[in-house]
């Protein structure tokens, strides 16, 4: 059983820890019942580990902070598509961090949040969502393959709320222009991103096999240089017909295997710089949002943002201005946004757009592009009616007062017999007339009694 007693001007724990041997250890307890307390709840940690209940921790701390993320890098990160990507985000900002140099059992979910706290400046939610991410998946790769067997910091640490954007796209009156300003041998590749939003790892590992134009059927089964796309798996989706005639120009002119590939024949580089063509291809098609004419002279700063290229000059030094577009930023990612939004505009089914976009989840499509469907909630919204609704037409023939009738003067009169006033009884309330016996026997019973 634990114990304490004073000694200098600390007081001491006696207990026996996780291997059963008695230890002595100082506390920062000020009485000698907070002594009682603190031994008291380490002999009950220690018992749960020697009875298995908890992990023991390791006589080395599991090692640093920083060791395990290379650990991860080495073993894991390496295998998967974005390892370079990987290895510039946690070099950069985990490797020499504060957290680098401190043992595992010493990373607490408070250290890590204060870590991410202070990246707030610096990254945006979803970049320290990233962060959070490595950190939690470095401790639970640690912990399934044993290397470290103490909890995970990180899964106390919330994630960040990154703000819901809808993903720009290009609209349909835009999609001619792009094509007809691109060069023809960069036209094809833009044009299947367009028609079938392959993601551009997919668009670069095409090769002509996975294409079948007679049955209009493309193979996704290959990302770049993997032999595996981002899902982790092969998907077959129809080819637009429109699409049919570029497919089999890129065919026909490339001398390897690929699809699109360099005019060597080899693969192009995973970072080709599709985003700049796609700017420039934007520009020379007029797709623009505005002007900045800048003054080029060495020295002068001056800038003028207008809505058309018209020439100007500068104020200062009478010199032309330089007239240069500004575009939307669209991502060539961004074109695959086009292909679902497009399809959605055009009543297209969301499970169809789903299959076309190979989304794993099919609130996906729904809640990034259900938006842009023609009839998107509208019939619901339209249950808000503030106004009394007109009255249908028979109840609106039934409250108008009766019309006067008029007849002409050759119109026949109508031989139905009219019933003698005396012989109706008055209505009450919404009542049928009677015409029966019992409505004479009190007609005459009325009379009587005005008689008498």
């Amino acid at each position: 059983m634990a114990s304490v007693y004073p000694k200098g001007d600390k007081w001491y724990l006696r207990f026996r820890d996780e291997t059963g041997r008695w230890r002595d250890r100082a506390s920062a307890a000020r009485s000698k019942t907070e002594a009682r307390r603190l031994a008291d709840d380490l002999e009950r940690k220690c018992e749960r580990q020697r009875l298995g209940l908890e992990a023991i921790p390791d006589a080395d701390g599991g090692g640093t902070f920083a060791a395990l993320l290379e650990w991860w890098l080495d073993t894991y990160s390496r295998v998967s598509p974005s390892h370079k990507r990987n290895t510039s985000t946690v070099t950069k900002h985990l490797l020499d961090s504060a957290l680098a140099p401190l043992r595992l059992v010493d990373v607490t979910s408070g250290k890590i949040e204060s870590f991410l706290q202070a990246k707030s400046e610096e990254l945006g939610p979803q970049s320290m969502n990233h962060l959070r991410r490595f950190i939690l998946t470095a401790f639970n790769r640690a912990r399934r393959t044993g290397r470290y067997s103490g909890p995970n910091p990180a899964t106390e640490v919330q994630r960040r709320k990154v703000p819901r954007r809808t993903p720009d796209y290009l609209r349909a009156t835009e999609v001619p222009l792009v094509l007809a300003a691109l060069a023809a041998w960069w036209r094809p590749l833009f044009a299947t991103a367009l028609y079938t939003g392959l993601r551009r790892g997919e668009l670069l590992g095409l090769r002509k096999s996975d294409v079948d134009l007679d049955a209009r059927l493309l193979t996704v089964c290959r990302s770049h240089g993997r032999d595996m796309t981002k899902g982790g798996h092969a998907d077959v989706i129809p080819l637009a017909s429109e699409l049919v005639p570029f497919l089999r120009t890129a065919v026909d002119a490339s001398p390897s295997a690929l699809v699109f590939p360099n005019k060597d024949g080899t693969m192009m580089r995973p970072d080709v710089d599709l985003e700049g063509r796609l700017r420039r291809t934007l520009r020379r098609a007029g797709i623009v949002t505005g002007w900045t004419h800048t003054c080029r002279k060495k020295g002068c700063t001056h800038v003028e943002p207008a809505a058309d290229a018209i020439l100007r000059r500068c104020p200062v030094h009478d010199h032309k201005l330089w007239p240069t577009a500004q575009v939307r930023p669209i991502r060539f990612h961004d074109l695959r946004h086009t292909t679902a939004s497009l399809l959605m505009m055009a009543g297209a089914n969301p499970a169809a757009v789903q299959r076309i976009m190979r989304h794993h989840d099919p609130r996906m499509t729904t809640e990034v592009y259900g938006h842009l469907a023609p009839e998107y909630l509208r019939s619901e919204v339209d249950r808000l009616q503030f106004e009394p609704p007109a009255p249908p037409p028979l109840a609106a023939g039934l409250l108008q007062p009766p019309a006067k009738r008029v007849l002409a003067k050759n119109t026949r009169r109508s031989k139905t017999p009219e019933i003698p006033t005396n012989r109706v009884a008055r209505p009450r309330g919404f009542e049928p007339l009677t015409y029966g016996s019992g409505g004479l026997r009190i007609q005459q019973d009325s009379r009587r009694n005005r008689a008498a």
